[in-house]
């Protein structure tokens, strides 16, 4: 999942350096629930009271995920280029998570499904999360598996049209209850394949 705001103009083009994508360790989980939780979650009005909870809750499940080392999941993040502060002290620019998924284990079609692709409001219209889900590719290849997956919002556009440039093509269209009578929008899985790099000689 992608937010982003379709609603706000352009912001003029910045030439940025590509920046430096690495994995993700224990101690980066409390500037990392920052960059997910300010992305996802509006704090203003009557949100302020409970955005603390939400914010406790998205660091602990992240910080199981890290803690568990699964050979299969990956939680990356991309660092400013900007400055020259060491880079581990550099601000985190943004955030993605992919993990290996089987429906069931007699089933052949492992794939590598993405989520919390987020982006810091400063750091948007960069090439981040375009940059993120190519590292997502890699790791795939690594894996051995060629198909990608991930969820989007139906009404989410900005995130759609991200994610088409990227190859990613409509694959299931889910209703929920709450998109039955309107109240929320579907949610659409999408899905691109990757061609497997050609074996040695």
């Amino acid at each position: 999942m992608v937010q982003t705001d379709s609603n706000s103009p352009p912001s003029p083009a910045v030439a940025a350096a590509q920046p430096l994508i690495r994995p993700a360790r224990l101690q980066d989980v409390e500037r990392l629930t920052d960059v997910l939780t300010n992305s996802f979650y509006d704090c203003s009005g009557w949100r302020y009271w409970v955005y603390p909870f939400i914010r406790l809750g998205i660091q602990e499940d992240l910080k199981q995920r890290l803690k568990a080392q699964s050979p299969r999941y990956a939680c990356l993040m991309a660092m400013s280029s900007a400055g020259a502060a060491p880079i581990d002290e550099a601000a985190i620019a943004g955030t993605i998570e992919a993990s290996v998924r089987q429906p069931w284990p007699w089933q052949g079609d492992r794939h590598v499904y993405i989520s919390n692709l987020a982006v810091g409001q400063s750091f948007r219209r960069q090439g981040i999360a375009s940059a993120l889900l190519q590292s997502c590719e890699q790791l795939a290849i690594q894996w051995r598996i060629y198909e990608l997956r991930l969820h989007v919002m139906e009404d989410n556009l900005a995130a759609q049209a991200l994610y088409r440039k990227a190859g990613f093509r409509v694959f299931q269209t889910e209703d929920t209850p709450a998109s039955w009578v309107g109240l929320q929008a579907r949610r659409l899985l999408l899905r691109r394949t990757i061609t497997p790099p050609a074996p040695w000689p």
